[in-house]
């Protein structure tokens, strides 16, 4: 079960890129132009719903489920899986969990997530995340490297009291994330972008992988999504279930 909730957890991070001009993948931009364009960069969507498969590979062995998920931002993200038997809701203060199967339920802080993924995020660092965008804007002293269509930038960048240098992977042609890495230490936790799909004036990866010190992937692909003007987030752990540690 406790693979079952990392994959739920590894799928905050899938929603949605940042808004831009479509361009065409035939020319390619300045690393400076790039830059600009990356750094004005806005989420345009409030509120995001959706439906996924989300894989967990581990030791080689694979395990998947399909999850529906809503994403209010700025304020919580909602996840549902197993036919509504297990819920997530994730907000500013706390992550909250209940399995009607096992009867079972978990509160914790944001240390819980920090702990699978390596890094001292809160919730508008995960919510960079989910939605594509830069943790700090971009100087051109960042431009590190070209390679494979993409520009790469460096940066060192602060995850609460821990300092993290920062890879970015920003196309030449799109100025959208294809990779961002980070590293502290003896950790590196990597994400993946990739087929972009439009959703209103923002473009979506509808498949994103992670990987964490390269011993465990998640990956998840976005079956279908949509931008409503208002959410749903039901959430309520029902009575006599006991607290369990994941």
């Amino acid at each position: 079960m406790k693979k079952i909730i990392l994959l739920l957890f590894a799928l905050w991070f899938s929603s949605c890129s940042v808004s831009k001009k479509v361009i065409s993948k035939n020319r390619e931009y300045s690393p400076k132009k790039v830059i600009r364009n990356i750094n004005k960069a806005t989420n345009q969507i409030n509120y995001l719903q959706a439906k996924a498969k989300v894989s967990f590979v581990n030791n080689n062995k694979k395990k998947s489920n399909t999850v529906a998920y809503r994403l209010s931002v700025n304020e919580k993200l909602w996840v549902n899986a197993t036919l509504g038997a297990v819920r997530i809701l994730i907000d500013n203060d706390s992550i909250k969990y209940y399995n009607k199967l096992e009867r079972n339920y978990f509160i914790s802080d944001f240390d819980f997530i920090n702990d699978q993924i390596g890094i001292n995020a809160d919730f508008g660092i995960l919510q960079n995340l989910i939605l594509g965008m830069l943790m700090q804007k971009l100087e051109f002293s960042s431009y590190f490297d070209k390679k494979e269509g993409n520009y790469i930038f460096k940066k060192e960048i602060e995850f609460g009291e821990k300092k993290v240098e920062s890879l970015i992977h920003v196309g030449a042609s799109d100025f959208r994330i294809y990779q961002q890495s980070f590293t502290e230490s003896n950790n590196k936790f990597i994400v993946f972008y990739s087929d972009y799909k439009k959703l209103k004036e923002q473009y979506i990866p509808t498949k994103i992988r992670f990987i964490n010190n390269g011993d465990e992937s998640f990956n998840i692909e976005i079956k279908s999504f949509s931008a409503p003007e208002k959410l749903n987030t039901p959430f309520k752990i029902p009575k006599n279930f006991k607290q369990t540690n994941l």
